[in-house]
Protein backbone atom coordinates (compact mmCIF):
# COMPACT_ATOMS: atom_id res chain seq x y z
CA UNK A 1 0.00 0.00 0.00
CA UNK A 2 1.35 3.40 -1.02
CA UNK A 3 1.42 5.74 1.98
CA UNK A 4 0.72 9.42 1.38
CA UNK A 5 3.61 11.54 2.67
CA UNK A 6 2.15 14.68 4.25
CA UNK A 7 4.46 17.68 4.73
CA UNK A 8 4.55 20.00 7.76
CA UNK A 9 2.26 22.50 6.02
CA UNK A 10 -0.28 19.83 5.09
CA UNK A 11 0.97 19.54 1.54
CA UNK A 12 1.34 16.25 -0.34
CA UNK A 13 1.38 14.86 -3.87
CA UNK A 14 -0.39 11.87 -5.36
CA UNK A 15 -0.59 10.62 -8.92
CA UNK A 16 1.07 13.72 -10.32
CA UNK A 17 -1.28 16.17 -8.54
CA UNK A 18 -0.47 18.45 -5.62
CA UNK A 19 -2.73 18.93 -2.60
CA UNK A 20 -2.81 21.03 0.56
CA UNK A 21 -4.94 20.29 3.62
CA UNK A 22 -7.00 23.24 4.87
CA UNK A 23 -9.54 22.50 7.60
CA UNK A 24 -9.89 26.11 8.77
CA UNK A 25 -13.44 26.88 9.95
CA UNK A 26 -13.70 29.69 7.36
CA UNK A 27 -11.78 31.52 4.64
CA UNK A 28 -10.27 28.33 3.25
CA UNK A 29 -7.87 28.70 0.36
CA UNK A 30 -9.30 28.07 -3.11
CA UNK A 31 -7.82 25.41 -5.34
CA UNK A 32 -5.36 26.69 -7.92
CA UNK A 33 -3.92 25.35 -11.16
CA UNK A 34 -0.94 24.11 -9.13
CA UNK A 35 -2.51 22.77 -5.93
CA UNK A 36 -5.93 21.38 -4.97
CA UNK A 37 -7.34 22.25 -1.56
CA UNK A 38 -8.68 19.32 0.44
CA UNK A 39 -10.75 19.63 3.65
CA UNK A 40 -9.72 16.30 5.14
CA UNK A 41 -7.00 15.94 7.75
CA UNK A 42 -4.59 13.04 8.02
CA UNK A 43 -6.88 10.56 9.85
CA UNK A 44 -9.43 10.86 7.01
CA UNK A 45 -6.74 10.30 4.39
CA UNK A 46 -5.48 7.19 6.18
CA UNK A 47 -8.96 5.64 6.17
CA UNK A 48 -9.35 6.14 2.42
CA UNK A 49 -5.79 4.96 1.88
CA UNK A 50 -6.56 1.70 3.72
CA UNK A 51 -9.86 1.27 1.90
CA UNK A 52 -8.17 1.66 -1.48
CA UNK A 53 -5.66 -1.05 -0.58
CA UNK A 54 -8.36 -3.73 -0.74
CA UNK A 55 -11.24 -2.23 -2.71
CA UNK A 56 -11.38 -1.36 -6.42
CA UNK A 57 -14.66 0.43 -7.23
CA UNK A 58 -15.62 0.68 -10.88
CA UNK A 59 -17.58 3.88 -10.30
CA UNK A 60 -17.58 6.51 -7.56
CA UNK A 61 -20.15 9.17 -6.69
CA UNK A 62 -19.09 11.99 -4.35
CA UNK A 63 -21.64 14.22 -2.64
CA UNK A 64 -20.09 17.60 -1.76
CA UNK A 65 -16.69 18.55 -3.18
CA UNK A 66 -15.89 22.10 -1.95
CA UNK A 67 -12.74 22.94 -4.00
CA UNK A 68 -12.41 19.56 -5.69
CA UNK A 69 -9.41 18.25 -3.77
CA UNK A 70 -11.28 15.25 -2.43
CA UNK A 71 -12.59 14.43 -5.91
CA UNK A 72 -9.07 14.29 -7.34
CA UNK A 73 -7.76 12.41 -4.30
CA UNK A 74 -10.42 9.69 -4.62
CA UNK A 75 -9.75 9.44 -8.34
CA UNK A 76 -6.02 8.99 -7.82
CA UNK A 77 -6.40 6.56 -4.90
CA UNK A 78 -9.07 4.25 -6.34
CA UNK A 79 -8.54 4.72 -10.11
CA UNK A 80 -12.18 3.98 -11.03
CA UNK A 81 -13.47 3.64 -14.57
CA UNK A 82 -15.97 6.42 -13.97
CA UNK A 83 -16.55 9.12 -11.40
CA UNK A 84 -19.10 11.84 -10.83
CA UNK A 85 -19.98 14.34 -8.11
CA UNK A 86 -22.60 16.86 -7.06
CA UNK A 87 -22.00 20.16 -5.29
CA UNK A 88 -24.66 22.53 -3.97
CA UNK A 89 -22.54 25.63 -4.62
CA UNK A 90 -23.21 27.32 -7.97
CA UNK A 91 -19.59 28.49 -8.23
CA UNK A 92 -17.60 26.19 -10.55
CA UNK A 93 -14.10 25.17 -9.46
CA UNK A 94 -12.03 25.93 -12.54
CA UNK A 95 -8.97 23.77 -11.66
CA UNK A 96 -11.30 20.80 -11.21
CA UNK A 97 -13.08 21.48 -14.50
CA UNK A 98 -9.71 21.52 -16.28
CA UNK A 99 -8.76 18.25 -14.58
CA UNK A 100 -12.02 16.61 -15.63
CA UNK A 101 -11.76 17.89 -19.20
CA UNK A 102 -8.47 16.04 -19.59
CA UNK A 103 -9.92 12.73 -18.35
CA UNK A 104 -12.44 10.21 -19.68
CA UNK A 105 -15.46 9.16 -17.67
CA UNK A 106 -15.20 12.06 -15.21
CA UNK A 107 -18.14 14.37 -14.44
CA UNK A 108 -19.24 17.01 -11.92
CA UNK A 109 -22.53 18.86 -11.32
CA UNK A 110 -22.59 22.24 -9.56
CA UNK A 111 -25.79 23.88 -8.23
CA UNK A 112 -27.00 20.36 -7.44
CA UNK A 113 -28.40 19.11 -4.15
CA UNK A 114 -27.53 15.71 -2.76
CA UNK A 115 -31.31 15.16 -2.52
CA UNK A 116 -32.07 15.69 -6.22
CA UNK A 117 -33.27 12.20 -7.10
CA UNK A 118 -33.77 12.97 -10.77
CA UNK A 119 -30.19 14.09 -11.32
CA UNK A 120 -28.74 11.40 -9.05
CA UNK A 121 -30.64 8.75 -11.02
CA UNK A 122 -29.34 10.14 -14.31
CA UNK A 123 -25.79 10.17 -12.98
CA UNK A 124 -25.90 6.55 -11.84
CA UNK A 125 -27.61 5.35 -15.01
CA UNK A 126 -25.85 7.39 -17.69
CA UNK A 127 -22.52 8.60 -16.31
CA UNK A 128 -21.69 5.65 -14.06
CA UNK A 129 -23.25 2.97 -16.31
CA UNK A 130 -25.21 1.46 -13.39
CA UNK A 131 -21.95 0.38 -11.76
CA UNK A 132 -22.14 2.38 -8.54
CA UNK A 133 -19.61 0.85 -6.12
CA UNK A 134 -18.65 3.70 -3.79
CA UNK A 135 -20.53 6.73 -2.47
CA UNK A 136 -18.74 9.35 -0.36
CA UNK A 137 -21.07 11.81 1.37
CA UNK A 138 -19.29 14.96 2.52
CA UNK A 139 -22.17 17.29 1.69
CA UNK A 140 -24.72 18.84 4.08
CA UNK A 141 -23.98 16.75 7.21
CA UNK A 142 -27.62 17.22 8.16
CA UNK A 143 -29.81 14.30 9.20
CA UNK A 144 -32.64 14.98 6.75
CA UNK A 145 -30.58 15.53 3.60
CA UNK A 146 -28.03 12.82 4.31
CA UNK A 147 -30.83 10.33 4.97
CA UNK A 148 -32.67 11.32 1.78
CA UNK A 149 -29.55 10.71 -0.30
CA UNK A 150 -28.89 7.37 1.40
CA UNK A 151 -32.50 6.20 0.93
CA UNK A 152 -32.20 6.79 -2.81
CA UNK A 153 -28.60 5.76 -3.51
CA UNK A 154 -28.03 2.76 -1.24
CA UNK A 155 -30.51 0.55 -3.16
CA UNK A 156 -28.61 1.51 -6.35
CA UNK A 157 -25.27 0.50 -4.85
CA UNK A 158 -23.93 -2.74 -6.29
CA UNK A 159 -23.56 -5.77 -3.97
CA UNK A 160 -20.37 -5.47 -1.95
CA UNK A 161 -20.25 -1.70 -2.49
CA UNK A 162 -19.40 0.86 0.19
CA UNK A 163 -21.21 3.98 1.37
CA UNK A 164 -19.16 6.47 3.43
CA UNK A 165 -20.71 9.26 5.50
CA UNK A 166 -18.33 11.85 6.90
CA UNK A 167 -18.54 14.04 10.02
CA UNK A 168 -21.37 12.06 11.62
CA UNK A 169 -20.47 13.09 15.20
CA UNK A 170 -20.55 16.88 14.92
CA UNK A 171 -23.59 17.29 17.22
CA UNK A 172 -21.69 15.69 20.12
CA UNK A 173 -18.71 18.07 20.04
CA UNK A 174 -18.52 20.68 22.85
CA UNK A 175 -18.90 23.66 20.51
CA UNK A 176 -22.30 22.43 19.31
CA UNK A 177 -23.93 22.15 22.77
CA UNK A 178 -25.20 25.67 23.44
CA UNK A 179 -28.67 26.83 22.28
CA UNK A 180 -27.11 29.36 19.89
CA UNK A 181 -24.50 26.97 18.46
CA UNK A 182 -24.33 26.31 14.71
CA UNK A 183 -27.05 23.86 13.62
CA UNK A 184 -28.53 23.97 17.14
CA UNK A 185 -32.02 23.46 15.77
CA UNK A 186 -31.05 20.63 13.42
CA UNK A 187 -31.30 16.95 14.31
CA UNK A 188 -28.01 15.22 15.00
CA UNK A 189 -26.58 13.23 12.09
CA UNK A 190 -25.84 10.43 14.55
CA UNK A 191 -29.58 9.64 14.45
CA UNK A 192 -29.06 8.27 10.96
CA UNK A 193 -26.27 5.99 12.14
CA UNK A 194 -28.56 4.57 14.85
CA UNK A 195 -31.28 3.91 12.25
CA UNK A 196 -28.81 2.24 9.89
CA UNK A 197 -27.67 -0.06 12.69
CA UNK A 198 -31.31 -1.04 13.26
CA UNK A 199 -31.72 -1.57 9.51
CA UNK A 200 -28.68 -3.86 9.52
CA UNK A 201 -30.23 -5.89 12.33
CA UNK A 202 -33.64 -6.06 10.65
CA UNK A 203 -32.61 -6.96 7.10
CA UNK A 204 -29.76 -8.47 5.11
CA UNK A 205 -29.19 -5.25 3.16
CA UNK A 206 -26.12 -4.24 5.18
CA UNK A 207 -23.15 -6.56 5.69
CA UNK A 208 -21.23 -4.36 8.13
CA UNK A 209 -20.89 -0.85 9.52
CA UNK A 210 -17.43 0.38 10.49
CA UNK A 211 -17.37 3.49 12.66
CA UNK A 212 -14.57 5.96 13.26
CA UNK A 213 -14.91 9.12 15.36
CA UNK A 214 -15.14 11.25 12.21
CA UNK A 215 -16.78 9.02 9.58
CA UNK A 216 -18.41 5.66 9.09
CA UNK A 217 -18.59 3.12 6.28
CA UNK A 218 -21.54 0.91 5.39
CA UNK A 219 -20.82 -2.17 3.30
CA UNK A 220 -23.70 -3.54 1.24
CA UNK A 221 -24.24 -7.28 1.38
CA UNK A 222 -22.86 -9.30 -1.52
CA UNK A 223 -25.76 -11.78 -1.52
CA UNK A 224 -28.90 -11.66 -3.63
CA UNK A 225 -30.99 -11.12 -0.48
CA UNK A 226 -29.94 -7.48 -0.29
CA UNK A 227 -31.21 -6.80 -3.81
CA UNK A 228 -34.52 -8.50 -3.04
CA UNK A 229 -35.14 -6.46 0.10
CA UNK A 230 -34.12 -3.25 -1.64
CA UNK A 231 -36.73 -4.00 -4.27
CA UNK A 232 -39.45 -4.15 -1.64
CA UNK A 233 -38.82 -0.49 -0.85
CA UNK A 234 -39.76 0.83 -4.31
CA UNK A 235 -42.04 3.79 -3.81
CA UNK A 236 -41.23 3.83 -0.11
CA UNK A 237 -38.16 3.89 2.11
CA UNK A 238 -35.72 1.12 2.94
CA UNK A 239 -36.06 2.30 6.55
CA UNK A 240 -39.66 1.06 6.52
CA UNK A 241 -38.13 -2.41 6.93
CA UNK A 242 -36.74 -1.69 10.41
CA UNK A 243 -38.19 -4.13 12.93
CA UNK A 244 -38.61 -2.36 16.27
CA UNK A 245 -41.12 -4.57 18.14
CA UNK A 246 -43.74 -1.90 17.56
CA UNK A 247 -41.82 0.69 19.56
CA UNK A 248 -41.06 4.27 18.58
CA UNK A 249 -37.68 5.93 18.86
CA UNK A 250 -36.90 9.59 19.41
CA UNK A 251 -34.50 11.79 17.47
CA UNK A 252 -32.04 14.09 19.21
Amino acid sequence: MHRIAIGPGGEFSLGGENFVIDVSPKDRRPSTSDTFTIVKNEPYLRVYEQLAAGFSPRSILELGIFQGGSYVLLDKLFKPRRMSAVEISPQPVEPLLRYIAAMEGRFVHFSTSQCDREILGQIVRDELADELDLVVDDASHTYEQTKAAFEFLFPLLRPGGAYVIEDWSWAHAPRYQSPDAPLAKRRALSNLLFEQIMLMGSTSLIAEIRVWKFLYLIRKTETAFGRSEAGKAEGGSIFDQILSRGREWSLI
